[in-house]
């Protein structure tokens, strides 16, 4: 195997494993992102580590390198962890002999006057081109390329050498929270004075399963049979007519429908009624389990396995650190007039099924068959349900569709935009009190509850069958051999007739080019409300089957690590549109670190080398050099979940530090470049969090028991507050562009051999920078909708100032804001709050240095927790970056 270093500690690639002897041939490409401050680059043949050290200069000169060199195997290969200089990497002469090719390598490695001995061990042939980012077209562009002219202009606006192509014709729903009070109405308005519509995602889950006929299909990281997605805010949770989870997937189940789940099996849960343990993250997956054995339900626990070609050390802490995250709901759905479509027997008997296996409705038929469009928050796209949706003889074939995002249908999620901790608890959370912030918390003791803001979205159209193909890849990589036949064969199960099977239904190890399907696409592409949406995952070949291998697995954007494939393309799908970014970026995210080898300390932690913080720091940082403006909003939890004085919570805060650190060092040093005066830090990038507080009202409930003297459940109790916390996994760029999934932004999410992820990233071609229906070239769809229902969601407002998210008049009307949340919030003055914006609760100073602040190291009601963190000593890095 042969892997490219970084100055010494930042991998970036490696090729697959040969057995060829002593003569291997790789012959393998690599398209890189860097952004990496280096003095060379490392070549190293993993044999007997033979190395090729090339320093940057070379590398960045403008021109091609494409040489043979000599491998040098000196007695001293490393010093401090960094290749010595001695190390410079010499061209092999071709047509000379191995001992002159010693003596060449000898006279270039005095480094200081001295001489390393130095081994020769063959030759290596290397090809390096560095493009640096000021050349990239799509470099400030936009998502469609509108502003570096039509040469430069994108042909789809995806993300390009990545496994799943861009799809058109699709429709997206986005979902903050996972659940909308009826008597909410949002002042958000879109193009032409629409109004943003904000729709109930666990409603829609319901009703969506409701209706399926033909299959069901759950992935997630926790699911808890005993919730209930439908809930009566009038009523307790045993009161309210609807169904659990489990029952609702059982009767489905017995109905004929194909359910199949795949759950991650947390190995601290013991499956044992004497030993029973729910397990160190409380997932319920033995519950899960147990609850759906003999139901008809086919429920696979799947175990986060090591790669087969893993060291026992590597196996180890793959199984035990890390999991399998992703979140998602596969199912059939009523079919649409005009789309996916037609019953081909219900017209004309016996024809044989055409090439795209569909027939087009005639004018009067379909007119016939109209009906109000399905509820979701934008016009219609000209797409129409179809009638009949209950009768068994239907005459439209089902469509599929698919819910995804960050929201666990597990205990805790279920909440609204209004965050409350102690009203709903004798109501929609008499059943479903979470609690996982305070040691001993337990709703006979009263809240607070922690409430939940999360990020979903449904997607309809061809990009369902992509999320679809994951599902099939990690069955067919995750279960049993008898398990295999318990999904449903799309060509012989009979009940799989009545689903629309498009074009873009391929073996997943063929290579796809994003061939169309119209008639799975929902609409007309040329319709102003239209999406185009790609999905991205992190995972590996150990938990998907039929990833390709070698050069197949290049072209497809797919890396080879140790005999095992890895799909990273979800850290691509960020950086690829931090860098297209023209003006703004908004971010939710549960975690917030990374970048380690860019870090002013601790460098290199937990090889934290995802390249998402620093490129923000460093478009930021172009962006002031150029003069332009520009705004990052980043809105996190204000400590991770867990009680927040815990080694891990205070470790994994302690890494966000270095990150934060780094980012406003980048920031500092640019404004003093470009000698800005009379701006902040903050004007260009803020942190904030997020948190509630709730006086008392009359006729409260009181509690049986109370929390113990001077803990903080008391203080918090007391005081009436708490963190809301922010599990999202969201970014927006400039109101056009948004990615929405389950991967957090740290190493294990973005790895792609840690933790298994699902993302997509979407945007409206009708809605983009350039385009007529943008307002003084704002684009004004339902990307920029959404924004502005998550800022009206946390600030309560919807001001026009938020229209302009760039400028400095927006940036420090959001940070006086978060300064008067943060103020009220740590204030012995219980009250309502007014809004849930708070500044996150650091210092940062003209200069872009950071530290505590005054009179707040700790967060309120946690005297031990520090708000900056510490280091564990004894945690494997692994774990918390």
């Amino acid at each position: 195997m042969c892997k490219g270093v970084i100055n010494g500690c930042n991998c970036r690639a490696r090729t697959n494993v040969l057995s060829h002897g002593s003569n291997p041939e790789w012959g393998e490409e690599f398209e890189i992102l860097v952004a990496d401050e280096v003095d060379d680059v490392s070549f190293t043949v993993k044999d007997d580590n033979w190395i090729v050290v090339i320093p940057v200069d070379q590398i960045v000169s403008g021109q091609k390198i494409d040489s043979w060199y000599s491998l040098a195997g000196p007695t001293q290969t490393k010093k401090h962890g960094k290749p010595m200089q001695a190390q410079a990497a010499v061209p092999a002469r071709r047509d000379s002999t191995l001992e002159q090719s010693k003596s060449m390598l000898r006279k270039s490695s005095r480094g200081g006057g001295k001489m390393l001995p130095v081994c020769l061990q063959g030759e290596i042939d290397i090809s390096v081109e560095y493009k640096p980012i000021s050349q990239d077209p799509l470099w400030n562009s936009g998502v469609l390329g509108s502003s570096r002219g039509k040469e430069a202009r994108v042909p789809d606006g995806g993300v390009p050498h990545v496994y799943f192509p861009l799809r058109k014709g699709c429709r997206v729903t986005m979902y903050n929270d996972a659940h909308q009070e009826a008597d909410h109405h949002s002042q958000v308005r879109l193009a032409n004075g629409v109004h943003w519509e904000p729709e109930s995602c666990w409603d829609n889950i319901y009703d969506a399963i409701m209706d399926c006929r033909v299959l069901c299909y759950v992935v997630g990281w926790s699911i808890y049979d005993k919730i209930k997605l439908k809930r009566d805010p009038n009523k307790t949770e045993a009161e309210a007519p609807y169904l659990t989870l489990g029952d609702l997937l059982v009767k489905k189940a017995r109905e004929g429908v194909r359910v199949c789940m795949l759950v991650w099996d947390d190995k601290s849960s013991l499956n044992s009624t004497l030993l029973g343990f729910g397990g160190m993250m409380a997932t319920h997956d033995e519950d899960t389990r147990k609850f759906f054995k003999n139901t008809g339900v086919h429920c696979k626990i799947c175990k986060r396995n090591g790669g087969s070609d893993d060291s026992m050390i590597q196996k180890f802490q793959t199984d035990n650190m890390f999991t399998h995250h992703q979140k998602s709901v596969i199912l059939d759905a009523t079919g649409l007039e005009g789309g996916p479509i037609l019953d081909i027997a219900n017209l004309d008997k016996g024809s044989p099924r055409g090439g795209d296996g569909t027939r087009a409705w005639t004018k009067n038929k379909l007119e016939q068959l109209r009906r109000r469009s399905p509820g979701h928050n934008s016009p219609a796209t000209g797409a129409k349900p179809a009638p009949n949706a209950n009768m068994g003889d239907e005459t439209l074939k089902r469509r599929l569709i698919t819910f995804m995002g960050g929201i666990d249908m597990c205990d805790g999620r279920y909440d609204t935009p209004r965050h409350s901790l102690f009203h709903t608890l004798a109501t929609v959370h008499s059943k479903d009190f979470h609690q996982a912030c305070i040691a001993g918390a337990d709703i006979s003791k009263g809240g607070p509850r922690q409430p939940w803001h999360d990020i979903h979205c449904k997607l309809e159209g061809p990009v369902a069958w992509d999320v679809y193909h994951n599902f099939i890849q990690r069955w067919r990589g995750q279960a049993r051999e008898y398990r295999q036949k318990q999904l449903l064969s799309l060509d012989k199960d009979k009940n799989a007739s009545r689903l629309h099977v498009p074009v873009i239904e391929r073996s997943v190890t063929k290579e796809d080019k994003g061939n169309e399907d119209t008639l799975s696409q929902i609409g007309d592409q040329n319709y102003g409300e239209t999406w185009s949406v790609q999905l991205f995952r992190s995972i590996d070949s150990s938990s998907a089957a039929g990833l390709p291998r070698t050069k197949a697995a290049l072209k497809m954007g797919l890396s080879a690590q140790k005999g095992r494939v890895v799909d990273f393309s979800i850290q691509e799908a960020y950086v690829h549109a931090i860098r297209r970014a023209k003006r703004h970026i908004y971010i939710e995210n549960q975690y917030f670190l990374g970048s380690s080898h860019a870090w002013l300390e601790d460098k290199g932690v937990g090889h934290a080398n995802h390249l998402i913080p620093v490129e923000l720091a460093l478009k930021v940082a172009s962006k002031i050099e150029a003069g332009e403006p520009f705004g990052c909003v980043v809105v996190l939890p204000m400590y991770s979940e867990g009680v927040p004085d815990s080694a891990s919570v205070q470790e994994v805060i302690f890494w966000q530090g270095r990150t934060i650190q780094m980012m406003y060092h980048i920031i500092g040093q640019a404004m003093q470049r470009a000698g800005v005066q009379n701006q902040h830090p903050k004007d260009y990038l803020s942190f904030f969090c997020l948190g509630n507080k709730e006086a008392h009202w009359d006729g409260e409930p009181t509690h049986a028991a109370a929390p113990p003297a001077g803990s903080p459940y008391e203080a918090a109790q007391k005081h009436r507050r708490f963190q809301i916390y922010v599990h999202s996994k969201l970014m927006i760029v400039d109101d056009e562009y948004v990615i929405i999934g389950s991967a957090n932004i740290n190493q294990r999410s973005m790895d792609g051999a840690r933790d298994t992820e699902l993302a997509m990233g979407a945007f409206q071609p009708h809605h983009c920078v350039g385009n007529k229906s943008t307002v003084g070239n704002y684009p004004r769809g339902q990307v920029h909708g959404f924004r502005l229902n998550c800022w009206e969601e946390h600030t309560m407002q919807a001001k026009q100032l938020y229209e302009k998210p760039e400028s400095t008049e927006c940036m420090r009307e959001l940070n006086a804001i978060g300064d008067q949340n943060w103020q009220d919030y740590c204030s012995d003055q219980v009250n309502d709050m007014s809004s849930h914006l708070m500044t996150y609760p650091i210092q940062v100073n003209q200069d872009g240095s950071i530290g505590s602040l005054k009179d707040h190291e700790f967060f309120p009601d946690f005297p031990a927790a520090r708000v900056l963190g510490t280091k564990s000593g004894t945690l494997p890095d692994l774990l918390t970056t």
